[in-house]
C-alpha cells in the first residue's frame, strides 16, 4: 500500500514537472505559437525598439544597478532573476500568467548586458522617472555618464521603493540604503574599499526641487 501511494506521488510529480517545463519553455514550439511574443526575434525586435531611445550606460552605473538588484545577475541563469523578471513587465506588462516563460523567453534572446541595459533604462525610479537617463537629470541634473558612483548608488537603491527612499522626503533612508549598494559593491569587487568609503562620505547631494520626467514623448 506505501509503495503504491509512493508511485502514485512519483507520477504525479513527474506531470506536474512536464507541465511546468511546458510553460517555462520559450523554446516550446506550441507556446510559441499561441504566444507570438514569446519568440526570440519577437524579443530581439522589442529590445532594439528600445534601445533606440538610449545609449549603452556607463559601466559603474550597470555595476550598481546589478548589485543593487541581483548581485548573482552574472553567475546564474538570467531567467531567474528579479532584473529579468522587471525587464518582462516592460516587455509585457499584462501577462500574469506568462511570466516564467516572459523571462525565459528574454533569457534566451537577449545576453545577460542587454538585458541589464533594458532594465536599468526602464525601470521606475520615482519622480515619473523610468530609466536612468530621466533620473539622472529628475534627481542631480546631469546625464547618466555624468554620474559620479555616490550617485550612480543612490539611483540603484531606488527600485525596490522609490518613495521609501525618497532622498528628501526620507533622507536617513535614502542614504542608509545607497551606503549599502556602495558596500555590496565593494564587496563584489566592483570598486575598492576605498572608492566606496569615499563614496558613502559624501552627502546625497540631489536637486531641490527635485525635477521630474515628462510623461509622455510629447511633454
Amino acid at each position: 500500500m506505501f509503495f503504491g501511494g509512493w508511485v502514485q506521488r512519483c507520477q504525479w510529480l513527474a506531470a506536474t514537472t512536464v507541465v511546468l517545463l511546458s510553460v517555462m519553455s520559450p523554446a516550446s514550439a506550441q507556446s510559441q505559437d499561441e504566444f507570438p511574443f514569446l519568440r526570440p526575434k519577437a524579443v530581439r525586435a522589442a529590445y532594439e525598439s528600445a534601445k533606440g531611445a538610449w545609449s549603452a550606460a556607463p559601466r559603474l552605473v550597470l555595476d550598481a544597478f546589478l548589485t543593487g538588484q541581483d548581485r548573482k545577475f552574472f553567475k546564474r541563469s538570467p531567467s531567474r532573476s528579479t532584473i529579468t523578471a522587471g525587464v518582462g513587465l516592460m516587455y509585457q506588462p499584462d501577462l500574469g500568467g506568462q511570466r516564467l516563460a516572459v523571462s525565459a523567453a528574454i533569457a534566451q534572446a537577449l545576453s545577460r548586458d542587454e538585458i541589464l541595459n533594458w532594465y536599468v533604462h526602464g525601470v521606475f525610479l520615482g519622480q515619473s522617472c523610468f530609466g536612468v537617463d530621466g533620473a539622472a537629470r529628475a534627481y542631480f541634473g546631469k546625464q547618466t555618464e555624468e554620474l559620479h558612483l555616490h550617485e550612480a548608488a543612490l539611483l540603484a537603491a531606488l527600485p525596490v521603493a522609490p518613495a521609501q527612499f525618497h532622498p528628501q522626503k526620507k533622507a536617513d533612508r535614502a542614504l542608509e540604503r545607497r551606503n549599502d549598494v556602495l558596500t555590496e559593491m565593494a564587496e563584489s569587487g566592483l570598486v575598492s574599499p576605498q572608492e566606496a568609503a569615499a563614496a558613502m562620505a559624501q552627502p546625497l547631494d540631489v536637486r531641490s526641487p527635485l525635477g521630474t520626467c515628462p510623461t509622455s514623448a510629447a511633454d
